[in-house]
């Protein structure tokens, strides 16, 4: 259910600057601690190389730390200017990143891994998002005869692309119902989640894969219903969505990408804490109504360190699923595969 909430606190500058710097305190304190890699180089004091940075995003709840750190000044105030380009989905955006046209994409691992594993070669600055329940959805349209996982049988599903998240998770609720997910028919929106629920409502699709603030959206405007939440069983708190740069770029811009993922560190723990912050960031990203932005439900928002355990379970999943063919087995069984892309070389 989506999350209500009550009366606001009067300081609450004064409180969000004191979460803040309580957030950032225990980064600090986790990365010299030798817990987890760090996985920007560069000296935290140095001046950005290069002050205009381009970030390709998905238009979704996951990423309110980007949208925070830009609204709230934490980009400015590292030496940056950030130019946010929406996007339908990450793989639309790596040809983009690979080409020099783009510097950080921000949206789901899995294209990335994909591609880390075809020969391409990423850096993950920081982690954007983890699933909550209420933040990935298969949705139905109002009065829809689909009424468990089973009608889905040989219907047309929309997804924002496939072979990324939506692909994993519903393979996985299929795979966890006992259906083979080749039964279902999964077919790309290349205008992405912020036009599908309408298009569910008018018969295109017989259900459609949705993010926060667009499950609220069409329940609350379009009349959908949920037939199922993502956030269950083999993909529950599953790691989605991470800011991610070439590795070239990274090694060719230390400090840019350090000055970054300090701007965004200070968006997550924002985004984990305070709501106003939140809806405010997600009505400024979409133009979205204060009615739906106050009671969508936004998943976590992780800070410090990347966690390369938790990339490495998407590893997994993805190879589990059939979205990494069987030849990188081994690459991901050792962890090669992920390790790439959260340490610096010669770590």
């Amino acid at each position: 259910m989506p999350v209500r909430w009550g009366a606001k606190i009067i300081n609450t500058h004064l409180i969000r600057a004191l979460r803040i710097a309580a957030a950032l305190l225990i980064f600090a304190i986790t990365a010299c601690s030798g817990g987890s890699t760090v996985t920007v180089t560069g000296s935290s004091s140095g001046r950005p190389e290069i002050r205009d940075v381009t970030v390709a995003a998905i238009p979704t709840a996951d990423l309110l730390g980007l949208y925070i750190a830009q609204d709230d000044g934490f980009f400015a105030r590292q030496g940056l200017h950030v130019s946010i380009k929406k996007i339908a989905s990450s793989q639309s955006v790596i040809a983009a990143q690979l080409a020099g046209q783009v510097d950080i994409g921000a949206g789901s691992y899995i294209p990335y891994i994909s591609a880390q594993a075809s020969g391409a070669r990423f850096r993950i600055l920081a982690e954007g998002s983890t699933l909550r329940a209420g933040t990935r959805a298969l949705v139905v349209a109002a009065g829809s005869p689909i009424t468990s996982i089973a009608d889905l049988i040989g219907k047309r599903i929309g997804v924002n692309n496939t072979n990324s998240i939506g692909t994993l998770l519903i393979d996985a609720l299929l795979t966890e119902s006992g259906i083979a997910p080749d039964k279902v028919h999964l077919v790309t929106d290349p205008a992405g989640f912020p036009a599908m629920p309408a298009e569910l409502k008018a018969g295109q699709w017989s259900a459609v894969f949705l993010a926060e603030p667009y499950i609220t959206l069409a329940e609350e405007q379009y009349g959908g219903r949920v037939l199922a939440d993502l956030d269950a069983g083999a993909t529950l708190n599953f790691p989605v969505d991470g800011y991610v740069a070439t590795q070239a770029w990274a090694q060719r811009y230390p400090a840019t990408a350090a000055a970054f993922t300090r701007a965004i560190e200070e968006g997550q723990a924002v985004a984990g804490t305070d709501q106003s912050q939140v809806e405010q960031a997600m009505r400024n990203a979409e133009g979205l109504p204060s009615a739906i932005t106050a009671i969508m439900t936004t998943p976590q928002f992780p800070t410090g360190p990347v966690d390369e355990t938790r990339i490495q379970r998407v590893a997994e999943a993805m190879l589990d699923f059939g979205l990494l063919r069987s030849q990188f087995s081994a690459e991901v069984s050792d962890g090669a595969l992920t390790r790439a892309m959260v340490s610096p070389p010669g770590s």
